[in-house]
Parts: C-alpha cells; sequence; structure tokens
C-alpha cells in the first residue's frame, strides 16, 4: 500500500471565478495552486454541474461576458487535466448549443440531459428558445412567445 493516494475536492463556484477573472491577484494566487496541482496530476478537482451554471449566469449577468466566450473559457474549464465534472458530454453538447444557437444554458443543459439520459420528452412554455434545440420538446401553449 504505498501507492499515494490522489487527492480529490469539490470546488466552489467563487473558487473558479477567482480563477477565470484573475481580478484580484491574492485571491488569484490562493487558488491557483489547486489548478496547478490538477494539472501536474496530484489534485482531481471536481465540479458539479450546478456550479458550472452559477459560473456561467455570473460570467453573463454581472461580467456581461459573451456566450461564444463563456463557452469557449467553460469548455477550456472542464477538458482541463484534472478536471472531473459528472455528465461532461452532457455540460459540453449544452455549452456548444448555447453558444451556436442562442439559448440560455439551462434549457440547452436540459434538453441535452434529456437526450442523453432520458426521459426523452420535455415539456415547456418557452417555444422561442425551446424550438432552437433538438429534442422531443412539446411546448404547451404555442401562442405564448
Amino acid at each position: 500500500m504505498n501507492k499515494k493516494m490522489k487527492k480529490s475536492a469539490w470546488l466552489d463556484t467563487n473558487v473558479i471565478l477567482r480563477f477565470l477573472l484573475k481580478e484580484d491577484p491574492q485571491l488569484f494566487q490562493a487558488v491557483e495552486p489547486l489548478f496547478l496541482q490538477a494539472e501536474q496530476g496530484d489534485l482531481e478537482i471536481y465540479i458539479h454541474p450546478i456550479i458550472i451554471a452559477e459560473i456561467i449566469w455570473t460570467l453573463e449577468s454581472y461580467y456581461e461576458y459573451s456566450k461564444e466566450k463563456i463557452a469557449e473559457v467553460m469548455i477550456q474549464l472542464v477538458e482541463a487535466k484534472g478536471v472531473v465534472v459528472p455528465d461532461k458530454e452532457v455540460i459540453v453538447g449544452a455549452l456548444q448549443d448555447y453558444k451556436e444557437k442562442n439559448v440560455d444554458f439551462i434549457d440547452s443543459y436540459l434538453v441535452q440531459y434529456a437526450n442523453k439520459k432520458g426521459p426523452l420528452t420535455v415539456y415547456t412554455l418557452d417555444k422561442k428558445h425551446f424550438s432552437r434545440l433538438n429534442g422531443d420538446i412539446r411546448v404547451l401553449l404555442n401562442d405564448l412567445e
């Protein structure tokens, strides 16, 4: 049992934002070692899909990043060495739809999740956004915009 056990930990939204934004040097220096350890294979960083949604919402609403920039940054993050994301393929697909089809991330995540995990049908009142996504989407009250 001399094999060294790899450390692992979940990251909160604020840790990831401080790393991505680098706007506060002191906070960046506090969180950067986690990402360096992950890159070197000494730490597995776990990021939950709800944290990804919160990061996207913050980057879009508070920092006013474009969907293209957000998708680029987030895909790099979830595919980085040492980063573990449950349902990574769902997240990446949702980020691509979010960027390419100009829909909300949560909407694209729901449809991607349904398509990969089931059940396949999604009911919504949001015809405008969901009509851009591929899946068994059923719009209730078609006249609502």
